[in-house]
């Protein structure tokens, strides 16, 4: 599928909205997502998943094979219950990597950074943000940070969430316990 009608695609199911089945080149299957947003480089969307709306996605469009908006009665059943009402754009300027990680921060969102070329994970807060890189502070699945922080060039990254259930939890507990400080 070429660039310009994989935007097209995209850009009609924000103005719908609808539902797009995605496939990406690092996974075998596909995953579903009213799109909010999208550019020459990048598609920011709510992973939708059993009628469910878990957060917002960033992924790469160079890394998208195919895109299809997915018309069936999920779509109906999502417009019925209201799932499609929670359907909205967060603050976030997808222009660049850099763009991207500035908004988050002021977001103060838990975000997860993933890698699924090398299925490499990582779970924190954003400490700083490079033009190239940022530094990410993880914690691990015991909740203890790392101090020492990570370096992530943005060429690694295949996406960026946050706003999900598992980060949010996380941020709660981990805010709310004591148990662990990530500030």
């Amino acid at each position: 599928m070429k660039k310009q009608e994989k935007l097209d695609v995209i850009k009609q199911a924000i103005h719908e909205p609808a539902i797009c089945r995605c496939f990406f080149t690092y996974e075998p299957g596909h995953r579903y997502y009213y799109p909010n947003a999208v550019n020459d480089k990048f598609i920011l969307g709510q992973e939708e998943d059993d009628f469910i709306l878990d957060g917002y996605c960033i992924r790469k469009i160079s890394q998208l094979k195919k895109v299809a908006i997915k018309d069936d009665k999920c779509n109906e059943i999502n417009r019925i219950f209201g799932i499609t009402d929670g359907i909205g754009m967060p603050d976030v300027d997808i222009s660049s990597w850099q763009t991207v990680f500035e908004s988050l921060m002021r977001l103060d969102a838990y975000v997860e950074i993933e890698d699924a070329v090398n299925e490499q994970f990582a779970i924190g807060v954003i400490e700083k943000v490079f033009r190239d890189k940022l530094h990410f502070k993880p914690f691990d699945a015991d909740g203890i940070w790392d101090e020492a922080g990570l370096e992530i060039r943005y060429s690694q990254i295949t996406s960026v969430k946050w706003g999900t259930r598992y980060a949010d939890y996380w941020k709660r507990f981990l805010e709310n316990t004591g148990y662990a400080s990530g500030k």
